[in-house]
């Protein structure tokens, strides 16, 4: 007997209900649309947990091997077992980091990299026990970053993908997924989650990387498979970031631990600064950086020699269109 709704027979056949599929191939589809949709994923995300809140274990990896091993059966192909994955999963890393295995991790700053993550069993168990090292009035989700990688093949959609980024959504997880080829790196997208909020309780928000040549540096990508998808939720950096930076952090962070956490706020910035921003500024415009700005634009120059000249510059671009255009209009 398990305590584990979803690893049931009722649980097993409440994710075919709620996900609508009548194979592992609709149901992955229907998933990974609805994931795109905010309003619709979180609507499913409180559907999911009327029936289980208990958010310690993967709720698809049995529903996703029970599928898999009738797809074998009738394709003759198997469903790799966790030993397997793990052998994969160090190879690949003495593969890419030339036997150093810890180098990958320590350029994203990830807490935890987890290669070939079919729908993050591993990931979800690693995040479970991150978490149960706080008390639930001291845990954030900004504390860890978690990094993970799953193959999707050119033009053919990824049965485990959408379940592993519903994985990290719903516990309100940071990090990345990144979908390709671990071993070629021909990569299709590369997903950037976070609770923006940096509240445990939330959900996360889904973001497509685009594809910059600051993307492929930082997630090893050598080429680009698939279309691009153009999808980003985060449209400003997250508060909790601005008051690290600027040193204006809000009581319940000033302790220990968010001193520490600095070195994790300035690496996901590097992965931040690609976004788009949602105003360029050029409306009543002062030729002024608010105090975020200025801590972003010197941790920048720090990433990119050069910057705070090049944003000098084109902040001396916008004044000086801002004074013709007020010329203009008198």
């Amino acid at each position: 007997m398990t305590d584990r709704y979803f690893e049931t027979e009722d649980g097993q056949a409440t994710i075919d209900k709620l996900l609508h599929g009548d194979d592992l191939a609709s149901t992955g589809q229907y998933l990974m649309h609805v994931l795109f949709d905010k309003g619709k994923r979180e609507k499913l995300f409180r559907q999911f947990l009327t029936y289980e809140t208990n958010v310690d274990y993967d709720w698809f990896n049995l529903y996703y091997s029970q599928q898999m091993t009738r797809i074998s059966k009738k394709h003759k192909s198997y469903y790799s077992p966790p030993e397997l994955g793990k052998l994969a999963k160090q190879l690949v890393d003495v593969e890419r980091t030339n036997g150093d295995t810890e180098a990958t991790k320590r350029n994203l700053g990830a807490t935890n990299y987890d290669v070939g993550a079919g729908t993050g069993q591993l990931t979800v168990t690693v995040w479970d026990g991150n978490r149960r090292k706080h008390s639930p009035f001291s845990y954030r989700p900004s504390m860890y970053f978690y990094v993970a990688e799953e193959l999707k093949q050119e033009g053919k959609p990824s049965r485990s993908l959408p379940f592993l980024l519903f994985n990290y959504l719903i516990r309100g997880m940071d990090g990345v997924v990144i979908a390709g080829d671990s071993l070629t790196r021909s990569i299709s997208q590369v997903y950037f989650i976070q609770q923006s909020q940096d509240d445990h309780l939330g959900f996360s928000s889904l973001n497509v990387m685009p594809r910059t040549p600051d993307v492929m540096e930082a997630f090893d990508v050598r080429t680009w498979i698939d279309k691009p998808v153009e999808h980003i939720e985060d449209k400003d950096m997250p508060r909790f970031i601005v008051n690290e930076l600027t040193g204006t952090k809000q009581p319940e962070q000033a302790d220990e631990q968010a001193d520490k956490q600095l070195g994790i706020y300035k690496k996901r910035l590097n992965i931040l600064r690609s976004m788009p921003k949602g105003s360029d500024g050029d409306t009543e415009y002062d030729g002024k950086l608010t105090e975020s700005d200025k801590a972003l634009v010197d941790f920048l120059d720090v990433l990119m020699p050069g910057f705070a000249q090049f944003e000098a510059e084109k902040n001396k671009e916008r004044m000086d269109r801002h004074k013709r255009q007020h010329r203009g209009n008198n």
